[in-house]
């Protein structure tokens, strides 16, 4: 199996898994990756493939020629020679994960999906079957792409059964010197090229401006563009708040010190609530910024939905215009709305059904047209 990621939200899918099937006899698990996925996936002890095209580039904006990183991934899949793909699924211009895609030559392939209803392809070459989180995932996938796929929960998210998350809070807002009562806000960046990210941005440091007692700012910054946070930490104490540079490391202890989990629509706002359903007491809630036209017809575009993920399960509120976020960020750090999304998060599914990933890939691997062996 030759499984791949380009993208830090992939990486952890994909990373979750993994570990796993390398535990399993039947699968021989070979990882590539690029960018930050590499950094994630190699720091993790998997060995990735680096993958790269000859100028050191690892994607290609969305319509620009594809065809040197299809050639690039032609001679991976060359050289490893799987029987089976199984990859991540990223967005913004196209990567290994597609290009491999595009160069399968009939060999069976399978997507793990992040993002409910996401897939992305060169030259409509999608994978045969997509790894969903839920059965409304699934749903959405086939309404929005035709696409086969299999429910099998949220595999990043089945290790926070481990974690003690009172702990973890209480160790990182210790550690950024936050008093019991003060309240500690999560800036969760995207990549600044989406269109209307920076003035959303710039509507919630107006907002904290305005506020007597604003909250401590764990600032997190998006792995592919870490040299937009000195930027926008200057933004947010040229207003007067405090500020924590939130990058190193995993997100989870993070997360874990949030009141409030503030971002446009990423998806560390699910990472947030599966902390939320594994935590004794409630940690707070999340606020999204689509306060821009040209955001919201982005995540409709990008998503296929009107709502980022969870928000129709109580998963948190959206700012749909400037003059939302300051009302919508006090309710956001009420004692009435962390009760209410610590009870909706614990609705959310606990089960990640690696047996049924590891059951599709060794029967579709085993049975790939030109496989020694297939045909007995």
């Amino acid at each position: 199996m030759l499984a791949s990621a380009r993208d830090p939200g992939g990486a952890a899918q994909m990373r979750a898994l993994c570990r796993a099937l390398r535990g399993d006899p039947r699968l021989a698990v070979t990882v590539a990756a690029s960018g930050p996925a590499f950094d994630l996936l190699d720091g993790d002890g998997l060995r990735p493939l680096r993958f790269a095209l000859p100028d050191g580039s690892t994607h290609v904006p969305a319509g620009s020629d594809p065809s040197k990183l299809l050639d690039e991934a032609g001679a991976l899949i060359e050289r490893v020679d799987p029987d089976v793909l199984l990859v991540s699924i990223s967005s913004l211009g196209v990567g290994l994960d597609e290009a491999l895609l595009a160069r399968a030559g009939g060999r069976p392939s399978f997507a793990l999906q992040d993002f409910p209803g996401d897939a992305n392809a060169v030259g409509g070459a999608y994978a045969g079957t997509y790894f969903v989180r839920d059965e409304a995932a699934g749903r959405l996938t086939r309404e929005r792409f035709g696409l086969a796929t299999v429910a099998v929960g949220s595999l990043r998210h089945a290790a926070y059964a481990a974690l003690d998350v009172g702990r973890l809070r209480a160790s990182v807002r210790a550690r950024i010197g936050a008093a019991p009562e003060q309240p500690v806000l999560g800036f969760f960046a995207q990549p600044p090229e989406i269109p209307g990210h920076e003035a959303a941005f710039a509507h919630l440091a107006e907002t904290l401006a305005r506020r007597p007692a604003p909250p401590i700012v764990l600032l997190r910054e998006h792995p592919k563009y870490p040299d937009h946070r000195a930027r926008r930490a200057a933004a947010l104490r040229e207003v007067g708040v405090t500020v924590h540079d939130a990058t190193g490391g995993e997100a989870e202890p993070w997360l874990a010190a949030c009141d409030v989990v503030v971002t446009c629509f990423s998806h560390c706002s699910m990472d947030y609530a599966f902390l939320s359903a594994r935590s004794e007491e409630p940690l707070g809630s999340v606020l999204f910024l689509l306060t821009t036209d040209e955001i919201r017809r982005f995540m409709r575009e990008y998503a296929g939905v009107c709502l980022p993920d969870g928000v129709a399960a109580g998963l948190g509120s959206v700012a749909e215009r400037a003059a939302d976020v300051e009302p919508l960020l006090a309710r956001a750090l009420s004692a009435d709305e962390r009760e209410r999304y610590h009870a909706a998060s614990r609705r959310l599914p606990r089960e990640a059904r690696v047996d049924l990933i590891a059951a599709a890939l060794v029967e579709a691997g085993t049975h790939r047209p030109g496989r020694p062996g297939a045909s007995r």
